[in-house]
């Protein structure tokens, strides 16, 4: 079998378990799952509501968020974006709003944070250490502060094979993020037979980001693969390349 789309994303919901005897993750849900902000609209509610039937404890924290060129997050301190409370309690099943605004003024590209609700440990498991381990509840919203003008524009680029595996990449040289519809992989015989059919999902790319993708082939199929298509959709735009490879793909 062919490997996937190698498709780096930040990890929004995580449990960190290290013992056999654990307590449960609490039950919470958030909303929105996304903010935009603007000129006009600086600051939003983000609801939190505990689902479970024990009390939640969070902590709020807030960072810049930029993205390297596999799609990886980098988190930065700022004090453009700010939330309130930064610590809240919520019993069973209760629900909190926090107020997330921007104190910095709308640029010519759109800037881009995540907001944190992490969950602290349940007294009663402070209370009795080495009893059991809490699974710990970490959620990541993103938060845009748009331009006056957004526009968005990207172009799918770079593609190429190097020993064995394709790669491309979509830049976004527009000044707001988007993200991509399904992104499609295709390599086609001489008698335009399909060797290869891979789809894989989007993700965030931020405005002047770029995100490179790689696929890789097997053996059997990489001698083969005499063209490779590339298709995917930005909202109404379609994009497309292909890649003549007459020697097929192998690796040297």
């Amino acid at each position: 079998m062919m490997s996937p789309l190698r498709f780096a994303a930040c990890c929004v919901l995580f449990g960190v378990a290290m013992v056999p005897d654990l307590l449960d993750a609490a039950q919470f849900t958030v909303s929105p799952t996304r903010i935009l902000l603007s000129r006009r609209t600086a600051s939003a509610l983000l609801t939190v509501r505990n689902e479970g039937a024990a009390p939640v404890r969070l902590q709020v924290k807030t960072h810049a968020w930029s993205q390297a060129l596999d799609g990886h997050v980098e988190l930065e301190t700022t004090d453009e974006i700010i939330v309130f409370p930064t610590l809240v309690t919520i019993g069973p099943g209760e629900e909190r709003k926090l107020r997330v605004a921007v104190t910095a003024a709308p640029g010519a590209v759109e800037k881009t944070f995540r907001v944190f609700l992490e969950e602290l440990p349940a007294k009663s498991a402070e209370a009795a250490p080495g009893a059991a381990v809490q699974m710990l509840t970490r959620i990541s919203i993103p938060v845009f502060l748009q331009p006056p003008v957004p526009a968005s524009h990207a172009r799918l680029d770079r593609l190429r094979f190097e020993a064995g595996t394709v790669k491309f990449q979509i830049n976004n040289v527009g000044n707001t993020h988007f993200v991509p519809d399904t992104i499609r992989v295709r390599g086609l015989s001489p008698s335009s037979e399909t060797i290869l059919d891979q789809s894989t999902e989007g993700w965030y790319i931020l405005a002047g980001g770029v995100r490179q993708y790689e696929l890789q082939f097997n053996s059997a199929d990489c001698s083969r693969v005499r063209m490779i298509l590339v298709d995917t959709r930005v909202g109404d735009t379609a994009l497309s390349d292909r890649l003549e490879t007459p020697a097929g793909i192998c690796a040297p």
